[in-house]
């Protein structure tokens, strides 16, 4: 259990280079909901002070304790008004989608400038600790959201394709959505799930940079490995 974790000083280690990709995350997440938002016709997130990448501005207190201390965690919903969209189901499925497309963008970036890093031989033990978890967090936050369970966002993309027919459906997973999502995690589903596509897509990066540079093959999946062996 993970609080027989909180005597062992690698645990909290592991926490504190964690910070960033929490705070870094969480921030281009809502912002990119914000952005969408406001470039579809609603300006609520931008009037609000929202759409900012300052992560003061997202997160909620609670949330973040329990993404640090627990791996599962939220920042506060960006608010977003659909009845001022300039084409409403158009624009709900961009602004849904836009927080965990920036997700993985950033994790992208992130990856792209770890392997050319090390490719350069820039390897240092602190770096990769800070640098792998912002990769890791962005995935793993991109791929969460596409659960379609509410209250994330695969939820508000798959509802804008349903039938009115399935109105009561959406009405139960409303009502339930959150217990649905706990029992999801609580099983380890959630965390097979997030950890089988996030060495799936490290992969995929180390594939693709590996095409420049051949003999960097493995070291993005290597990099991962030792920043989490470690703890």
């Amino acid at each position: 259990m993970i609080f027989s974790n909180f005597a062992n000083p690698n645990y909290w280690m592991a926490l504190l280079y964690s910070i960033p990709a929490v705070l870094l995350a969480l921030s281009i997440h809502e912002y990119a909901h914000a952005y969408a938002a406001y470039k579809c016709g609603d300006s609520t997130a931008r009037n609000l002070g929202r759409m900012t990448l300052d992560p003061v501005k997202h997160l909620d207190p609670v949330g973040l304790i329990c993404l640090l201390l627990f791996r599962f965690g939220w920042a506060k919903p960006v608010p977003i008004n659909s009845r001022n969209f300039k084409h409403p189901k158009r624009d709900n499925i961009i602004v849904s989608l836009s927080g965990i497309i920036a997700n993985f963008i950033t994790s992208f970036i992130v990856a792209a400038i770890l392997f050319i890093s090390m490719a350069l031989g820039f390897i240092n033990e602190i770096y990769i600790h800070i640098m792998v978890p912002i990769m890791v967090l962005s995935i793993t936050l991109g791929i969460f959201n596409l659960i379609p369970i509410p209250p994330l966002d695969g939820f508000q993309f798959l509802s804008s394709f349903l039938p009115y027919k399935a109105t009561k459906v959406l009405n139960v997973l409303y009502r339930y959505g959150f217990i649905i999502l706990l029992i999801l995690i609580i099983t380890g589903f959630t965390g097979w799930l997030l950890g089988s596509f996030t060495i799936w897509l490290i992969n995929v990066y180390d594939s693709f940079f590996s095409l420049f540079v051949p003999q960097m093959k493995g070291m993005l999946l290597g990099s991962y490995v030792f920043a989490y062996s470690a703890f």
